[in-house]
């Protein structure tokens, strides 16, 4: 991959020290995008000397600090060519995120020691044991200039809805490793997931990351006298509005028992 042109840096400029890479690297990170308060006043006149920080507009409840954000040139220094490479190859990955280009094993290193990269499973979590891969992080994306994802699991959101609803939904395993939100009451039982493909195959997840999921939410009833019913979701209104309908619609068919008025609510 060749080096975009607004990540080229002088070779020659000076490279931050360990304090410095950690310092910016926690400006990256912080929520409100400031540097911490805590860097001592000569490491401040260097990093501004250098161009890696400028000062941001005080605060009207805050008229005593003098606040710093990261700059453009602050985030370039954090990155080697090699860096930059990984990172961005996952614009031309085949799987969204994930690094397939080969990359040297101490480049690797670092970027996952620094956040940058995360090593995840098939089943999109983080498991010893396993096959992993490398997946580009929200830190690594926002230092690269790349849009953030949600890597809120999707589980997560559903649960919540239900909860809204008064219903007690909990993540299940089973012995495959598939994950789904499981209801049950009384004669009851529902579950939940989406679909994820894995190379030669789709899995039954609950658990994967928001970014991860491409297929909808489907849900699976069954109660008394082999009572079935099976909805699947419209998959283009996002997890989160996604979660809340068919919370939702689940909530009234409990009440009424109509599969038809199911599937309708849950489109």
């Amino acid at each position: 991959m060749t080096m975009p042109t607004f990540l080229a840096t002088d070779p020659n400029a000076p490279a931050p020290n360990r304090n410095q890479r950690a310092w910016l690297l926690a400006t990256l990170r912080a929520a409100d995008g400031l540097l911490p308060m805590s860097v001592p006043d000569r490491s401040l006149n260097v990093l501004r000397e250098r161009g890696w920080i400028t000062t941001v507009p005080a605060r009207d409840d805050d008229t005593t600090n003098v606040r710093h954000t990261i700059t453009s040139q602050g985030r370039l220094c954090l990155l080697s060519v090699a860096k930059a490479d990984a990172l961005l190859s996952v614009l031309t990955s085949t799987e969204s995120g994930r690094i397939e280009t080969p990359v040297q094993e101490r480049i690797l290193s670092s970027l996952i020691r620094e956040d940058l990269v995360t090593y995840l499973t098939r089943r999109g979590e983080q498991a010893e044991g396993q096959e992993q891969h490398p997946y580009i992080t929200n830190l690594g994306r926002r230092l690269v200039g790349l849009p953030e994802v949600d890597d809120t699991p999707a589980s997560d959101y559903l649960v919540a809805a239900l909860a809204a609803h008064g219903l007690d939904a909990d993540v299940e395993t089973d012995g495959d490793g598939d994950t789904r939100v499981v209801f049950r009451q009384g004669d009851v039982e529902a579950r939940f997931y989406r679909e994820v493909w894995n190379p030669g195959h789709y899995t039954y997840s609950a658990r994967h990351p928001v970014w991860m999921h491409t297929k909808p939410w489907t849900a699976l009833v069954t109660y008394a006298d082999d009572g079935a019913v099976e909805k699947l979701l419209l998959n283009d209104l996002g997890i989160q509005e996604e979660s809340a309908r068919m919370a939702a619609s689940f909530a009234t068919w409990l009440t009424d028992r109509d599969d038809d008025a199911f599937t309708t609510l849950a489109a």
